[in-house]
Formats: structure tokens, sequence, C-alpha cells
């Protein structure tokens, strides 16, 4: 049986632990992209702008069809 020391330091609750950065440095599918700011509003206004173009065309498509 083993007994726990009494003066063992103190864990802190945010720490992660060696196994889990391991993990994710190990893993590079999920690896973050380091964009700036400027940049991913650019890409998020360039999504914007053509899932409207596309819901556009086709709300143009389906009235010439007539439906």
């Amino acid at each position: 049986m083993l007994r726990i020391r009494q003066n063992k330091p103190f864990i802190s609750g945010d720490a992660k632990s060696f196994r889990a950065i391991r993990r994710l440095n190990l893993n590079r599918t999920y690896m973050p992209l380091k964009i700036g700011a400027i940049a991913g509003y650019i890409i998020l206004g360039m999504l914007s702008a053509s899932t409207s173009m596309f819901g556009i065309l086709v709300g143009a498509v389906l009235r010439m069809v007539g439906l």
C-alpha cells in the first residue's frame, strides 16, 4: 500500500498534461491556421459574398423556370 506524501507541491488547475500536448503535436490534422485577424475578416467576407451570389443565382434560375 502506498502512502500519499504530505508536502507534495500544488498542481495548477490550468496546467496541461504532457500527454495531451504530445498528442496535439503528433496529430497534425487539427493544427490551426495562423493567419492575421484582417486576413480572417477578408476570407469571411469572401465566403459571405460567394454564398450570397449563389443564393441570388439559384433564385433567378428558379424564377426563370417558373417555380
